[in-house]
């Protein structure tokens, strides 16, 4: 029983991450634990009503430490397509590397590559590959924020009606913070903001809020909100992207 939960809430956090435009790589983040830690999530369905209905969800997560080094490797693809129409095609490959300096978790070097690709928002092809440093704030019990002040390269193609195909330099800024009120009830929020080198009004937001209240020690609720706005989107698709869920966890 305890199994089929965990794959339940596996699959809740995959579906999301699977359709958004700025992967959201801190949540995935294990800890400092040696040795292999992840997870993989594979789903296919097929229904017949008055449409032929197919749905495929394949995801992995996966992470490796040993000392300073991390390697943090995720991947996933969506697919929804109802009779020879696509609903939901999304997929995207993600490669993080991080170095800890001298053993300390003050700063870390960080280095990425990504593979991403999303219809509804017609993106055809999205490649990007950044570095930067990565900077403890806080690591006390009760607040954990860390804060990375990356550079990025980035290179799309859309789907739009001229083929467009961009080139450019991004900054790739992240917040993460998690505070823990008391033993019941802590609050985390993780911001990405992504303008161009050029031009700080071509830009991407993104940001996920929690709330989660552990009501016992079988069972807690989970509050989300994540919004995702993009300054300059391809034709006919729009700025704002935005989902509230709520989740119940249940522990054995």
């Amino acid at each position: 029983m305890k199994k089929i939960f965990s794959v339940l809430l596996l699959f809740a956090v995959f579906s999301s991450l699977a359709t958004a435009q700025i992967i959201n790589v801190e949540k995935k983040r294990k800890g400092d634990k040696n040795g292999f830690q992840g997870a993989a999530l594979f789903e296919f369905s097929m229904k017949k009503t008055s449409k032929n209905v197919m749905q495929s969800k394949n995801n992995i997560d996966l992470q490796y430490s040993r000392g300073a080094q991390t390697f943090i490797f995720l991947g996933g693809l969506k697919l929804l397509r109802v009779d020879d129409s696509d609903i939901t095609n999304t997929g995207f490959s993600h490669f993080r590397y991080n170095y800890t300096i001298r053993d300390s978790s003050f700063l870390t070097l960080e280095a990425f590559v990504q593979y991403q690709y999303n219809e509804t928002k017609l993106l055809k092809t999205r490649m990007i590959s950044g570095i930067g440093p990565r900077f403890r704030i806080s690591n006390q019990k009760k607040f954990q924020c860390y804060f990375a002040p990356l550079a990025m390269y980035e290179y799309e193609l859309l789907s739009d009606s001229l083929n467009t195909d961009i080139s450019i330099l991004r900054v790739d800024a992240y917040l993460n913070f998690i505070y823990s009120i008391n033993k019941y009830v802590s609050f985390s929020n993780i911001v990405y903001y992504q303008p161009a080198f050029k031009n700080f009004n071509d830009y991407r937001i993104s940001s996920e809020t929690g709330l989660r209240f552990n009501i016992n020690k079988f069972l807690s609720l989970s509050i989300l909100y994540s919004a995702e706005y993009d300054s300059e989107p391809p034709e006919n698709v729009d700025n704002l992207f935005y989902s509230f869920i709520n989740r119940l966890i249940i522990k054995f």
